[in-house]
């Protein structure tokens, strides 16, 4: 039986539904009397017998379903979690059909939501392992009779799924948790505060572990001075240990508080509150196909973070802009150009509207504009400021792909045209896709 959260308003239902693909969100798709039906946790091809929906009037989500006929690209999840942990929703569909899916995916959000017409074949997908990948893991804690536990979310809830293990987190991020879970349930009454725990596996065994207490939290000092009488028992490892209230309101505990990443022989300084890509199997990958291939004269930028693409594109051009406006990522960004020897890149501490805006910039110079975004994408007016500069390529690297069809919409618009659409699988067992764009002026 497939179920979600069930939300107040139910109607009971008793239809037969064929899934037809994979949608934006990750629900499968099927029709009835030419209505929509999302399924969660649907696999193309699957016959399903619907029992409650929620009627959203052009649609229908479907709440409870019995499974009939499973389609040939189901598969057996490996977790024993899965279903019930938010984390993954892909495990049920086999690898290969994973990434035909998230092809699927990409194209719908380009031709339904926003008419970009680019053939769905042209779109290149890169596979990654499909396990054990995940650098960095973000716990939800909970406390009962002075015992902790901890895990992810139910599906489309704020109830914790207790976990002991996951399927693709690297082993290492796991060996933490024992002593972790020990030292802390030693702690004074005050960590009763603790409500998330994440951890970031570096390379050469470093790790670093932000404990996230609730805001109201008042003195982060006497809870250090409690963390470092304990008896930790990091020896063995290079361990670092931050408080945090919120990602502005950190201390450190112990350890130098970051780790080293190193890709293409680059080297990055990656700290508490700085983003860096979760998948260290695709790290190389996503560098490469990214900056292989770019040169000229300057090159911008933009969501910099701490320099993973900013490092190898000051090989290929004679300048380098960067810019964002994350304090944790600025001060890592400083460190790894220092020590990766690189002198010929520009930082700017500023928003990115905001630069784009600045009468120095000089548009003839430009070769090659580089987006990184967050998930939430770009602004219009930044869409707007991006084509009024007339430069010749744009690569744009997204983790969403309604709001980079969204974008894409308007630099098509703007005058350029897709070169090239891969999609990096950097999330395997779950609907998110990494997506990286190429685009030509016209």
């Amino acid at each position: 039986m497939m179920s979600a959260f069930l939300p107040n308003r139910l109607t009971q239902k008793n239809f037969v539904v064929t899934v037809e693909r994979i949608i934006p969100g990750g629900n499968g798709i099927g029709f009835i009397n030419r209505k929509a039906v999302f399924i969660p946790l649907a696999v193309p091809g699957d016959k399903l017998q619907v029992r409650r929906v929620v009627d959203k009037g052009s649609y229908m989500e479907a709440i409870q379903s019995d499974l009939l006929e499973a389609s040939t690209q189901r598969n057996s999840p490996l977790c024993s979690y899965f279903g019930r942990c938010g984390g993954c929703d892909f495990q049920q569909i086999k690898y290969e059909k994973q990434l035909l899916s998230k092809r699927d995916i990409l194209w719908d959000a380009m031709i339904h939501v926003n008419k970009i017409d680019f053939p769905k074949e042209q779109i290149e997908l890169i596979p990654s392992p499909p396990s054990l990948y995940r650098n960095r893991i973000k716990l939800k804690v909970l406390w009962e009779r002075k015992k902790i536990s901890w895990g992810f979310y139910f599906p489309s809830s704020h109830r914790l799924c207790s976990i002991n293990h996951c399927w693709i987190a690297k082993n290492s991020l796991w060996n933490v948790l024992p002593l972790l879970k020990k030292n802390l349930e030693d702690l004074p009454f005050e960590f009763r505060n603790l409500i998330e725990v994440e951890i970031f596996q570096g390379d050469k065994r470093d790790i670093l572990v932000d404990l996230r207490v609730k805001p109201k939290t008042r003195n982060l000092n006497s809870l250090r001075r409690a963390l470092l009488n304990q008896s930790l028992g990091w020896n063995h490892q290079k361990i670092s240990i931050i408080l945090s209230r919120s990602q502005k309101q950190k201390l450190s505990v112990l350890g130098p508080g970051f780790v080293t990443k190193v890709v293409r022989g680059w080297k990055f300084k990656v700290s508490s509150g700085s983003f860096f890509q979760i998948n260290d199997y695709m790290l190389n990958t996503l560098a490469e196909n990214v900056v292989n291939g770019t040169k000229g004269k300057q090159a911008i930028d933009l969501f910099c973070g701490v320099g993973f693409f900013s490092i190898p594109l000051a090989e290929m051009f004679s300048e380098v802009l960067a810019v964002d406006n994350n304090p944790s990522a600025i001060e890592d960004f400083k460190s790894n150009i220092k020590q990766n020897n690189i002198n010929n890149c520009r930082l700017f501490k500023m928003e990115v509207d905001g630069f784009l805006s600045l009468n120095s910039l000089k548009p003839k110079d430009i070769d090659l504009i580089l987006l990184d975004p967050p998930r939430s994408g770009l602004e219009q007016s930044t869409v707007q400021k991006i084509c009024k500069l007339n430069v010749p390529r744009i690569i744009y690297v997204s983790c969403d792909p309604s709001t980079l069809a969204r974008d894409l919409a308007g630099l098509l618009q703007g005058g350029y045209c897709i070169s090239k659409l891969k999609i990096l699988d950097l999330f395997p067992q779950s609907h998110h896709l990494e997506t990286v764009v190429k685009l030509n002026r016209i």
